[in-house]
């Protein structure tokens, strides 16, 4: 194999590649980026065996063939090397020699025929939108996402499209979930499926990258994204998701209207002294104030009131002030709705009545 290509695309191409990589693996060969040099291509694809990707650069190829070399390394080589000056790659006994103006690097080689094939599912679900609106979608939905392994079915996110022609995002750690939905532009078979933790942090980065469409793809054993000169592929979590429907609060006739940075600030002060685990608040609301409170086993106390819209009966309630913080921090408008029923019953959380994306908090009792 002997290419040349420009620094840039592949800094990019190789730093794609490298997320994927996992830097402690038992098998070496997991550790390395393959690459494939055809037709004034060369071709970048990288696996952990759960989640792969492949993408490409243009490159003049002066003699075609195939290798793997470290990831990291290449990585790092590739990112100190001068910016202006095009980089050449070539292999030769079990190496691959590596050009850029003054600079030369000698890095070992391990044989492209071990690299595992990347299987992709033939058939699914496909949908195309935009890929800033898949990115949005994940980025307002994935804070909730699990982190305990126990509960395997949680710690990723629900992709789902409706019977209503909807596509659905949904996480859940079982204290709160995150849902919002958007309607697709074509038609599309009901179906779902639970993307992992890592699949669905590459898939919001391929998306807010490339400008335009993106085609995500569904399938019995695999979920895949086509976005660009890319190409991501995930196993699914084989398990059922909760019924989110079921968590969402149906009779929340109280709502209170906030500032949406306000509250945000107020909560970040009070939970100065609230437990450094739980980060448990006190929501006292009554007429037009909020107020908010905190202490700790060190008797130490915060207390703070915000102005809000309201008109329902006194409220007390208590919160892991950081699950609110997320859904703040998710939403981009000004104000936010809080619909609650009583102290001890799941409140929603939305931008407006209209709003298509939806916050669930279970309360906590103080």
């Amino acid at each position: 194999m002997h290419v040349l290509l420009s620094r840039q695309d592949m800094l990019q191409a190789v730093q794609r590649c490298q997320n994927i990589v996992e830097r402690r693996h038992t098998i070496p060969i997991l550790s390395n980026i393959l690459l494939h040099a055809d037709d004034n291509t060369l071709h970048f694809s990288a696996t952990d065996l759960e989640v792969g990707i492949q993408t490409s650069s243009s490159a003049t190829v002066k003699k075609s063939g195939s290798v793997t070399v470290s990831a990291r390394k290449l990585f790092e080589v590739i990112k100190e090397l001068d910016t202006e000056a095009d980089v050449e790659l070539e292999v030769a006994d079990g190496f691959v020699a590596l050009k850029s103006g003054r600079s030369r690097f000698r890095l070992a080689t391990l044989a492209a025929e071990e690299f595992p094939e990347m299987q992709h599912d033939e058939e699914g679900i496909n949908i195309e939108l935009d890929g800033a609106d898949l990115a949005a979608m994940i980025a307002a939905t994935s804070f909730a996402m699990s982190s305990d392994e126990t509960r395997k079915y949680l710690t990723g996110t629900l992709f789902e499209v409706d019977k209503q022609g909807h596509l659905c995002l949904a996480a859940t750690d079982g204290h709160r979930l995150a849902l919002t939905r958007v309607r697709l532009q074509q038609n599309a078979r009901a179906g779902q499926c639970i993307v992992p933790r890592k699949a669905v942090s590459e898939i919001r980065k391929l998306s807010e990258e490339v400008a335009g469409q993106v085609t995500l793809r569904m399938g019995d054993r695999q979920v895949s994204l086509l976005a660009g000169d890319h190409h991501l592929s995930s196993k699914l979590i084989d398990a059922r998701f909760p019924n989110y429907g079921d968590v969402i609060p149906k009779s929340n006739p109280h709502a209170a209207v906030v500032e949406r940075l306000a509250l945000d600030q107020v909560l970040r002060r009070t939970m100065i002294v609230a437990n450094e685990f739980t980060h448990d608040v006190r929501l006292q609301i009554n007429g037009g104030e909020m107020q908010v409170s905190a202490h700790n086993t060190e008797q130490e106390k915060a207390n703070e009131s915000i102005a809000i819209e309201y008109s329902g009966p006194d409220i007390e309630i208590g919160f892991n002030a950081r699950y609110i913080r997320d859904v703040l921090g998710a939403l981009k408008s000004d104000v936010v709705t809080i619909s609650l029923k009583d102290g001890l019953s799941p409140v929603l959380i939305k931008q407006d009545m209209d709003s298509a994306e939806y916050y669930v908090i279970m309360p906590m009792r103080i």
